[in-house]
């Protein structure tokens, strides 16, 4: 456990670098992945019409759901790998829980309006960080942009049916490349993969998708641990 817990620090690492997103975002040990998934969502613009098309296209995607549950599989190019349920509730509300391997709940990240929580249910710990410094910040927002300041945005080449929207800061806080994947029919996000500064690869792929459905506050409740763990 001590082995896992070191792997889910690193991933988190400095969180002014989990894109995200939201990634979001929720990227390479599993805490370098949430880290990457938590902090890279920005996105860079090819300038042909048809990339401003499927970026304006993605996000009125994002501002018209309501709510996403899926379980992921994450992949790293480290060899690590990871399973879990993902809760999307806008515009503020995700809750992304990893499983372990005898199907328990092992570290989990639940945002607020202005907080990201990391709950490490093992060691009873619960640790806040601003959301503003987060990726996921940018689709949990009331309204989604993909083109912010200080990133640059364009559409990968793809395979068909595929649209892959990059969005990458070459230096500074949270550089890193963050690639949102979507089907085109129907259009809907399925798939993102980090690039953390380390050259680091996170693939995370959601299935089981279901939109629209009613999620309880309950499902976003902060655990309470005492004070003196």
């Amino acid at each position: 456990m001590a082995h896992a817990i070191a792997k889910y620090d690193y991933f988190i690492g400095k969180l002014s670098t989990i894109a995200g997103c939201f990634t979001l975002a929720l990227g390479c040990s599993f805490v370098r992945v949430t880290r990457a998934c938590l902090i890279y969502v920005g996105v860079i613009f090819a300038g042909s019409a048809t990339a401003a098309d499927d970026v304006t296209r993605a996000e009125a995607w994002f501002n018209k759901i309501k709510s996403i549950e899926a379980d992921f599989v994450q992949v790293a190019s480290d060899g690590t790998s990871a399973k879990g349920k993902l809760l999307f509730r806008r515009p503020s509300q995700m809750k992304i829980t990893y499983r372990n391997k005898d199907g328990g709940k092992a570290l989990q990240l639940i945002t607020s309006k202005i907080w990201l929580h990391v709950d490490r249910p093992d060691e009873k710990l619960l640790t806040s960080y601003p959301l503003s410094e987060t990726p996921l910040s940018l689709i949990l927002a009331a309204k989604v942009s993909l083109r912010p300041d200080g990133y640059a945005t364009r559409i990968k080449s793809s395979s068909a049916g595929v649209v892959q929207i990059l969005v990458a800061k070459e230096e500074g806080d949270g550089a890193g490349q963050l690639t949102l994947e979507f089907s085109k029919k129907p259009f809907q996000l399925r798939r993102w993969v980090v690039v953390d500064a380390a050259g680091v690869q996170t693939s995370v792929t959601l299935y089981n998708l279901a939109f629209d459905t009613a999620i309880p506050n309950v499902a976003f409740k902060l655990p309470s641990y005492p004070a003196d763990n």
